[in-house]
């Protein structure tokens, strides 16, 4: 029982990736006005769609795509930090109880969602409806060359949309999609990558196609795919504090580049190991640039 509640209550939400979604969402509502009660409620829906469409998820990849299907080496690897790939394969829970899990966090998400949608606008309910929707593109998304930008929309411009949506009816969302990029760098084109090293020898076998298996299939440099992406994703936001949407302070997301680099390396012996650790370091990336945005005002 206790084992069946932490399931529900912790590894199908995968609360590790918090930051990834709560974090823009954050920096949207600074850059709509400032954060107000209705702003944090838009985080507070925000972080219970990703928690929804994390659970969705693992019930989408046994249930429909089959690639946590099978035997261990068959199905999705289990990582240190996210373990939702076989909670249904190992019977702990029923695909059913995963899929009440997924619809239970949404249902959650919609009380702030309707509250905004009577305070602030309608354009909330619809960002938000975006947000759960995208669970099931993205299962899809890894059988046609979608899977990183499906994703990367979810904790980019989805994400800092909802927040500026939140605080008001007119935001300057132009802005939000171009502030947005880096958050959907950093989950998709870095993250995603070494998220499906482990897993794609046996998702390549069930056809899956995306840039990120292809890093593996081709046997293409992990560290030099990745560190090219984080050098992208740093220009960009001094890209940004030049065009004064970032403020200079936002640069203290910076301190994580040389500690990711230096992990990246080290994880070439022993990847598991390492994953982890670079997973947890570049979820302070979102985290440190908001603080700097935030203090720099």
């Amino acid at each position: 029982m206790i084992k069946k509640a932490k399931v529900h209550l912790w590894t199908l939400p995968r609360w590790f990736a918090l930051p990834l979604f709560g974090a823009p969402a954050i920096l949207g509502g600074l850059l709509a006005g400032g954060m107000t009660l209705n702003s944090w409620l838009g985080v507070i829906g925000t972080i219970l769609i990703m928690a929804g469409g994390h659970s969705f998820n693992s019930f989408l990849d046994y249930a429909w795509t089959g690639l946590d299907k099978g035997e261990s080496r068959e199905r999705s690897a289990e990582k240190d930090y996210a373990g939702g790939q076989s909670v249904i394969a190992v019977g702990i829970v029923s695909a059913r109880e995963v899929a009440v899990n997924a619809i239970t966090w949404y249902l959650l998400a919609l009380i702030p969602l309707i509250y905004l949608v009577f305070n602030v606008g309608w354009q909330i309910l619809l960002i938000g409806g975006l947000g759960m929707l995208t669970t099931f593109a993205y299962a899809k998304s890894k059988f046609n060359w979608t899977h990183e930008m499906v994703l990367g929309i979810s904790s980019g411009p989805l994400a800092v949309l909802g927040g500026m949506f939140a605080t008001t009816s007119s935001p300057p969302w132009v802005t939000g999609l171009i502030v947005s990029v880096p958050s959907l760098i950093l989950i998709s084109f870095i993250g995603l990558a070494i998220d499906e090293w482990p897993d794609a020898e046996a998702n390549l076998k069930k056809g899956v196609k995306s840039i990120s298996y292809k890093v593996w299939e081709y046997g293409i440099s992990l560290e030099w795919y990745v560190s090219s992406w984080l050098l992208f994703m740093y220009m960009y936001q001094t890209f940004l504090i030049a065009i004064d949407i970032l403020k200079p302070l936002s640069a203290i997301s910076f301190f994580t580049w040389p500690f990711l680099i230096s992990f990246l390396v080290l994880s070439r012996k022993n990847f598991r190991k390492w994953a982890g650790i670079i997973v947890f370091t570049g979820v302070t990336y979102p985290i440190l640039l908001v603080l700097g945005q935030f203090l720099g005002r």
